[in-house]
């Protein structure tokens, strides 16, 4: 009996052998393998940025600074500032922290396991430039305790300090990665921002850096040199945009406007465009549908443009050495603006000749640069900030007698991470805001 089975086992033994060299591990599927390359996760990451930064992050963000106004449903409800945790759920919990974030910390790890260095520094200039939303407009969350799965379901949150220490060191590893060789496998075509350009991607990480330090320059004054100086060492060479081609893959404020129309021009912009008699004002005043010749189905979203970054270094210059200094770099400033919206020179040249647009280098103030990048920046969530940093323009609340200095804390935090969420409400300021 004992032979006959040894004979049995024998030929079935030799079997597997040739069947394992033959189909390899058959408990591996070829069509969902279990790690992928970089260049498969990169263009995911890029794309759920844009989607939530030009998304619920804009529109949230310019109901509040007045770009936009919300006039039906969920929108006229967060119009009248009853602007609650459910409605950051998406934004915050999935996109945000599982769509991006954790995708980039599985970047991350890819690359420093194969040495893929120039994949690696995108990896964390893109991790700083999510921080840097997240501590804006949350102030503190979970991060350091953060995506370990099961290992910790309720991980502590991140100081908004905290979370600007990390975006510091984020952005000088990352240039670090950039400084050394690529490896053998680097970005290109799926790099749908900067097609592997490390001299953009350098320049991107400098820019990111004048951001931070200007809003830390509210409590900080010698933050505004430090700005300059991420500026002067080489910010962007080019606009940080996605680019979006219609159908399925749409601009999402059009996809918002096609399927919900909930919203219309804001009241503030609005009375400043009209004031100032502005060449932009057929652009933007226009129903919010389908139909809008401004917010198309492949427009481009610019998420971080050279138009802000000459605002920046004109804010810095005017805080560091004055009006006089800082007026010929406002005038270029709007100069690009206009320029980039496809107003032609004469229109540009009417416009700037107002005194109220121009009132001369002796007489320029920080009401007026941080107006004029106002209306430069139309449903960027930055003029949110930039109201929050500077008190401008001058904004009357749409009720009551405050306007929120904050997003709400998700939901979902409150509800699965209670020990830890911080509960403060949306009058609540954030931390460089104190």
């Amino acid at each position: 009996m004992k032979k006959i089975v040894i004979l049995i086992m024998v030929p079935m033994l030799f079997m597997m052998i040739s069947c394992e060299k033959y189909f390899g591990d058959i408990n591996q599927d070829p069509n969902n393998p279990t790690e992928v390359t970089p260049e498969v996760i990169l263009p995911g990451i890029q794309a759920t940025m844009s989607y939530s930064f030009g998304g619920d992050g804009a529109r949230f963000s310019t109901i509040l600074s007045q770009h936009i106004k919300g006039v039906s449903r969920q929108w006229a409800v967060i119009e009248q500032y009853t602007f609650i945790g459910e409605d950051v759920n998406t934004l915050f919990g999935v996109n945000l922290y599982a769509d991006v974030l954790m995708e980039l910390n599985n970047l991350k790890r890819l690359a420093t396991e194969n040495e893929f260095n120039h994949y690696n520094g995108v990896a964390k200039v893109l991790e700083a430039q999510t921080l840097l939303f997240i501590a804006d407009f949350w102030d503190s969350s979970p991060y350091s305790e953060a995506f370990q799965g099961l290992e910790n379901l309720q991980p502590a949150y991140d100081s908004q300090s905290e979370l600007y220490a990390t975006i510091f060191q984020l952005l000088q590893s990352a240039r670090e990665d950039f400084a050394k060789p690529g490896g053998v496998s680097v970005p290109g075509g799926d790099d749908l921002y900067y097609t592997g350009d490390i001299g953009s991607w350098i320049g991107l990480s400098n820019y990111i850096e004048a951001k931070a330090n200007l809003r830390l320059a509210v409590n900080d004054n010698t933050k505004y040199q430090e700005a300059l100086n991420a500026i002067t060492a080489g910010g962007l060479i080019g606009d940080m945009s996605y680019p979006y081609s219609g159908g399925v893959n749409s601009n999402p404020m059009y996809q918002f406007n096609e399927q919900r129309g909930d919203c219309t021009i804001g009241t503030k912009i609005s009375e400043m465009l009209t004031a100032l008699n502005d060449p932009r004002t057929a652009l933007y005043n226009q129903p919010f549908d389908a139909a809008n010749t401004y917010i198309t189905a492949s427009m481009s979203h610019k998420i971080e443009t050279l138009v802000e970054q000459k605002f920046i270094e004109t804010e810095c210059v005017f805080n560091i050495s004055g009006a006089a200094a800082a007026h010929p770099l406002y005038l270029e400033a709007i100069q690009m603006a206009l320029q980039a919206e496809g107003i032609v020179q004469s229109d540009i040249d009417n416009y700037i000749a107002q005194a109220e647009v121009d009132p001369g280098s002796g007489s320029l103030t920080l009401e007026h640069i941080i107006n004029q990048k106002y209306l430069a920046l139309f449903l960027d969530h930055e003029t949110y900030t930039d109201w929050r940093r500077t008190g401008f323009p001058t904004l009357t609340p749409n009720v009551g007698s405050q306007i929120p200095l904050r997003f709400p804390v998700s939901q979902r935090e409150l509800n699965l991470n209670a020990g830890n969420a911080s509960y403060v409400t949306i009058y609540t300021p954030v931390s460089w805001d104190n």
